[in-house]
């Protein structure tokens, strides 16, 4: 490979590691996210296609949730949708999905009789008591989807 294929390389994973394109972070997530399922526990049974692939020609499958595992030892089957945000609404509510995402999930978790998961990454910056200086709050929740009733929470 070139010395300037290499370079290209390296600027593209800089780039990737470090950009605020919300489709790169929301990858970077579900990808956090899959690496939590132990191998030896779990096997991904389905997971939804890239945003790459789906510009192409769109997957209908993408409509579900971002992953099906299957837990090893008792076969059962469940499903998980990753969510990552950076901002609260006016209320101070996590909005996770719209009105037609939450309906989607609801009616594929009846249809297929497994409990869906939802995963929101919340990532918060404020300014901080000092000034010109922010910190961040970084959280994770895990929220059955029958208790996640609303698409803001």
């Amino acid at each position: 490979m070139s010395f300037f294929k290499h370079i290209g390389k390296a600027i593209l994973k800089i780039d990737e590691a470090i950009s605020s394109d919300p489709a790169l972070v929301g990858k970077k997530f579900e990808d956090h996210v899959e690496s939590l399922f132990s191998k030896k526990y779990f096997t991904l049974f389905e997971k939804t296609h890239s945003f790459d692939t789906n510009q192409q020609r769109y997957v209908e499958s993408s409509f579900n949730p971002d992953f099906i595992w299957r837990y090893n030892p008792t076969n059962k089957q469940f499903a998980v949708e990753c969510k990552f945000r950076t901002s609260l609404n006016e209320k101070d509510q996590i909005v996770w999905s719209n009105p037609q995402q939450l309906k989607r999930y609801q009616d594929f978790s009846r249809n297929r009789n497994i409990p869906v998961f939802v995963v929101i990454g919340l990532e918060l910056t404020f300014e901080s008591e000092s000034d010109f200086e922010y910190e961040t709050e970084k959280y994770m929740f895990c929220i059955p989807l029958k208790e996640a009733k609303y698409p803001a929470l």
